[in-house]
């Protein structure tokens, strides 16, 4: 088992456990109330099943996810803005996804916010690589390597409050607008 990614996952829910409903800082000084659900864990057979059925190698720190949760719903925004929800996918949900939109050789859709996407690419934990991670969009073909593994990626997204903290180092003084 991935301690990082047990460790994430059970330090998340103790804090749910006191308080169902939690407050994040966002940026730009945005309080935002959210709600998280986690689904069902599922079993070494469906996540060898899913492998026989689409070819997709999956990193260990994300099966150890999937066989703690099959997917997760994470920063969902209660407010009356609605801003939206971290999807972290489950094998139903990735395959559905991959039967909705055109699939990549070696990408894989492993969690969703608005059109933002997270991809894990299938050759390189193949080859045994640990920079597996990609983010792109519903609206772009093309995917940006943040060279992460899922356990970093999880772990920076539930410290970061659900920022996609992956672009934090674009920003500088010279270069944002602060409203």
């Amino acid at each position: 088992m991935n301690q990082m990614v047990y460790k994430t996952l059970e330090s998340l829910k103790a804090r749910i456990e006191k308080s169902p409903t939690m407050y994040f800082q966002r940026g730009s000084g945005h309080l935002m109330p959210c709600s998280f659900s986690f689904y069902k864990p599922t079993s070494e057979e469906n996540i060898l099943t899913f492998f026989e059925e689409t070819g997709f190698h999956i990193p260990e720190s994300y099966k150890d996810f999937l066989m703690l949760n099959d997917g997760a719903i994470l920063f969902n925004d209660i407010s009356e803005y609605a801003n939206g929800a971290w999807a972290i996918f489950g094998l139903e949900d990735i395959l559905d996804y991959i039967e909705q939109k055109e699939a990549s050789d070696n990408l894989y859709v492993i969690a969703k916010y608005d059109s933002t996407l997270i991809y894990i690419d299938s050759s390189r934990v193949k080859a045994g690589r640990e920079d597996y991670i990609f983010v792109g969009s519903a609206y772009v073909p093309d995917a940006e390597d943040i060279v992460l593994n899922f356990e970093l990626w999880f772990e920076r997204l539930v410290v970061s409050q659900g920022s996609f903290f992956w672009d934090w180092n674009t920003l500088n003084s010279l270069n944002y607008n602060c409203e």
